[in-house]
This record gives C-alpha cells, sequence and structure tokens, in this order.
C-alpha cells in the first residue's frame, strides 16, 4: 500500500504551505526568547530603581535603609538558590538546625554586602545595554552606571532567573565580580580550613556582620 503522502505526491502549494508552518513554528521560541528579554530588561531597570533609591535617601537612617533593602531582597532574589550556590560542594553538610541559622545570616550578610558595594553609586543614572540568554530560564541584563560627577562609569551585570511571568536574581556583577560567586569562593575556603565545620562558616558570617555594623563595611 502507497504512503499516505509523500514529498513525490505534494503539490507546489502544499510544499509551500508545510513551509511557511515550519518557519512559524521555528519562530515561535526566538519570539518568546525575544519578550523574556525586555521583560527582563524592564526588571532591571525598576529593581535597580527601587535599590538606588533605597541607597541615596539621605532621610532614613541605616537601620531603616537595611530594612527596606530586606524587603526588596526577598521580592526580587533568589536568596535560598544564592545561599545553595555559595555552599558548593558543602551544601548537604550543615543539619536542618545550621541550615536555618545559615540562611538567616545570609541574608543579612548580603544586604551589607550590596548596601557596602553600592554606597558610592546615588549621583547616576543606570543605564540598561543589552539582554542575552544563559539558557532556557536564565538571562544575563548588562548595564552601566554613569555618573552626573563624570566619574568613569561602571559595568552592572545581572544573572536572572525565570520563574513564571517574572524573573529572581540569581547573582550581581559588580565592576567584574560575580558576588554570589566571590562569597562561594570564600565560604568553601572557610569550611576547608577547618576541616568541613560547618559552625566555622557561621562563625564567619557572624564576625563580617559584626564587622560591618561596627566599621560601615564588609570583607571577606
Amino acid at each position: 500500500m502507497p504512503p499516505m503522502f509523500s514529498a513525490r505526491m505534494a503539490s507546489p502549494f502544499m510544499l509551500s504551505l508545510a513551509a511557511l508552518m515550519f518557519a512559524f513554528i521555528a519562530l515561535v521560541p526566538a519570539s518568546a526568547r525575544a519578550a523574556d528579554n525586555e521583560a527582563a530588561k524592564a526588571f532591571v531597570s525598576e529593581t535597580s530603581e527601587q535599590a538606588l533609591a533605597i541607597i541615596g535617601d539621605k532621610s532614613i537612617d541605616q537601620s531603616t535603609r537595611e530594612a527596606q533593602f530586606t524587603a526588596l531582597l526577598r521580592a526580587k532574589a533568589d536568596l535560598n538558590r544564592i545561599a545553595g550556590f555559595a555552599l558548593g560542594q558543602f551544601i548537604r553538610l550543615p543539619t536542618p538546625e545550621q541550615k536555618t541559622e545559615y540562611l538567616k545570616l545570609v541574608e543579612n550578610f548580603i544586604v551589607k554586602v550590596y548596601l557596602t558595594r553600592l554606597a558610592d553609586y546615588t549621583d547616576q543614572k543606570l543605564t540598561i545595554l543589552s539582554s542575552t540568554d544563559k539558557g532556557a530560564k536564565e538571562v544575563i541584563v548588562k548595564s552601566r552606571i554613569e555618573f552626573t560627577s563624570g566619574r568613569e562609569p561602571v559595568t552592572v551585570d545581572w544573572w536572572l532567573i525565570k520563574e513564571g511571568d517574572s524573573f529572581r536574581i540569581f547573582d550581581v556583577n559588580v565592576v567584574g565580580i560575580w558576588l554570589a560567586q566571590e562569597q562561594r569562593s570564600t565560604f568553601t575556603s572557610v569550611i576547608n580550613s577547618h576541616n568541613g565545620d560547618f559552625n566555622a562558616l557561621l562563625d564567619h558570617l557572624k564576625a563580617q556582620i559584626a564587622k560591618a555594623d561596627t566599621s560601615g563595611s564588609t570583607a571577606n
């Protein structure tokens, strides 16, 4: 029995129609990606404006600034993913109790790191430059902070994870340094140097938070 349909039997019209259908199917993912990239750029623009508004608000004290920045991070960043990534090969090391304490400390630590790194970026304008796919659900958005004072512009890249119809921040690259990856190197080094003692990392985080509270800066 001959096949129900073959290229030999197809009319030029049917072949043209099939070609158009395949072309349309191929274009759909590209269109969806383009829409995602535009949404990612809008997300970064909105989030950065909110963050810089908090940092530059001279009418609030440091405690209020940290509380507002914490609320923004909880809404915009995937803190659990960041905290897990920063543990590297030690992700399964902490007990449930240690994990709970670690997540709280990491959130506090990140707030102080970001506030410290961005503290000088108040007389500025953030410009979105481009966005690039980094996988099915990840986008890198490139931006630049330009200062009204005339100082050299600063590049800031945003690594976003798509969640439903929106995004979450996974990492931020300020002047060439990915903050989550920088902390991963530090955190795993602390655990390694203490023979796998997770409490050493908790103590390290507490010390860095205390240092930030007293000196206004956070160091690794």
